[in-house]
């Protein structure tokens, strides 16, 4: 009998030692969400149509719009889903046009720039960079974007 309780309690130690582990280890990081700048280029028919440029954190969700003014409806509008994955970022897209929505997603490293083929008219070029960065700091004092009006101009 005395051997038989010596082991139930060695088995409930080693059951609440691997829930403390496992607890321990699915815990949220407490970390501050990262800063992030987004440069969006947007085509339809090869011709422009936005090319925001945002800042946003990772983790919560960013949304642009842009509409000329009298029309019925708007130019663009854009929403980005920013979450970290890995070294980069996962980023889903949901973007509405005049001529209908698309969405995708795109996986970016810090700096990197790729472009997405949402539909056979329409493709979204983005690029994504952390705001505390070295390289967004010296692309804030590089001359003018195209569309900017001024050094370091979002």
């Amino acid at each position: 009998m005395r051997h038989l309780r010596r082991g139930l309690i060695w088995c409930c130690v080693g059951l609440l030692a691997a829930v403390v582990t496992a607890c321990a280890s699915s815990a949220p990081s407490t970390r501050d969400p990262d800063k992030l700048y987004f440069a969006i280029r947007v085509e339809q028919d090869g011709r422009s149509v936005g090319a925001p440029r945002l800042l946003g954190f990772e983790g919560r969700r960013l949304f642009a719009e842009k509409w000329t003014p009298g029309a019925p409806l708007p130019d663009y509008r854009l929403l980005l889903q920013p979450k970290e994955e890995g070294s980069g970022y996962g980023i889903s897209l949901d973007l509405e046009l005049p001529s209908g929505r698309s969405s995708g997603r795109l996986g970016l490293l810090h700096g990197e720039e790729r472009t997405i083929t949402l539909d056979p008219r329409t493709r979204l070029t983005l690029m994504v960079m952390r705001v505390d960065s070295p390289e967004f700091r010296a692309l804030m004092r590089t001359s003018p974007m195209k569309g900017s009006s001024a050094p370091g101009a979002i």
